[in-house]
């Protein structure tokens, strides 16, 4: 799978040239429909400093195939600063029959513009929105992590194991418990020190990768040999820590692997949020007149969350490994296996079996 950082100019192609960086008292130019279309496809971005751009990346995909299968070509703005985005929305909905956002910053504004114009459709990825004309979707990250978590309890060495979040926002709160109920179930001691907190960070950005690099280089100092991060592009800092020290990481929101590929060999896997799809198929319901409004739960199950297509040698190695990982997400999705959201939830946690790293 073919991954891209996203910049004003990589923004440009995934659009096909439709990528509008504007103040927030300019109104975006019309988009003709192309071809037999005559649906509208607008989308609110914010300015690298403001988030970390890997969900927008993923929408962005799916918008690429919008474009080549439904000749919809979208029309993005860019917002500067946040204070612009309200307007920016508002700008959108003015011209597009369907408005997405990407982000949990949004959904106020989506909330407050969607009733404003309520002949149009807007599409909320990883927030939630509550109008009759938005179709909200959230993602169980958790249900990822778990995997995750998984893999580093039984492949840890030293018997320690770390996790780095972003901002304290429910999203990176679901990673941290997913991770932690994982960790627990193959490796009780390396759990413990997760629900102590003492191998747990917070850099408070998804985009101050020195910020990461430093904590990551913390927890393995600590005695960490393998830590998870759901910091967004900052993420990069826990991988150049990772070489630095010798030690392995864990990714999340893509494939980390494949967007980094020259660090791809202290990345044993990455939890892989597929917010592109749901973006192709808003569009795709918008055309046949089937969208329908509410609140959208993806995960296992659903095929919104998976396991990174690129494994590290060591972990695709280990077939027995891969084989509870396989199995314990048949559970997640059969509902036999339910993880927490919360990880003040998690203090009653005990291990599923005992597997010694």
């Amino acid at each position: 799978m073919r991954i891209c950082k996203i910049v004003p100019a990589v923004l440009a192609i995934a659009v096909a040239g439709f990528l509008y960086g504007c103040k927030a008292e300019e109104p975006p130019a019309p988009t003709e429909p192309s071809g037999t279309s005559r649906v509208r496809v607008g989308m609110s971005a914010d300015e690298w400093e403001l988030s970390d751009k890997v969900l927008e990346d993923a929408v962005l995909e799916g918008l690429e195939k919008v474009l080549v299968d439904f000749e919809v070509k979208p029309q993005v703005m860019v917002s500067r600063t946040s204070d612009q985005y309200e307007n920016n929305l508002d700008a959108l909905a003015k011209e597009n029959d369907l408005v997405i956002s990407a982000g949990l910053k949004m959904a106020p504004m989506v909330l407050r513009i969607s009733k404003e114009y309520p002949d149009r459709k807007f599409l909320m990825i990883d927030g939630n929105a509550e109008s009759p004309n938005v179709r909200s979707v959230e993602f169980r990250e958790n249900e990822g992590a778990y995997l995750m978590g998984m893999i580093a309890g039984s492949m840890t060495k030293s018997g320690s194991v770390g996790f780095i979040g972003g901002m304290e926002l429910p999203v990176t709160r679901r990673y941290q418990a997913g991770f932690i109920a994982g960790v627990m179930s193959v490796n009780e001691e390396a759990g413990k020190h997760l629900i102590e907190g003492t191998m747990i960070k917070y850099s408070g950005s998804y985009t101050d990768t020195s910020k990461v690099r430093s904590l990551a280089m913390d927890l393995y100092s600590q005695g960490a040999d393998i830590v998870m991060h759901a910091a967004g592009i900052s993420g990069e800092g826990l991988y150049q820590a990772a070489e630095d020290t010798g030690m392995l990481a864990l990714g999340s929101e893509r494939d980390e692997a494949a967007a980094y590929p020259e660090r791809a060999s202290v990345i044993l896997a990455s939890v892989v949020k597929d917010a592109g799809r749901y973006a192709y198929d808003s569009v795709k319901d918008v055309l046949e007149g089937s969208f329908e409004h509410g609140l959208v739960s993806s995960g296992i199950k659903e095929g919104g969350i998976r396991i990174s297509d690129t494994l590290h040698p060591d972990l695709a190695a280990d077939k027995d490994l891969l084989d509870l990982v396989m199995s314990a997400a048949a559970k997640i999705s059969e509902g036999t296996l339910i993880v927490s959201e919360d990880p003040d939830e998690l203090e009653a946690i005990k291990p599923e079996r005992d597997v010694q790293p």
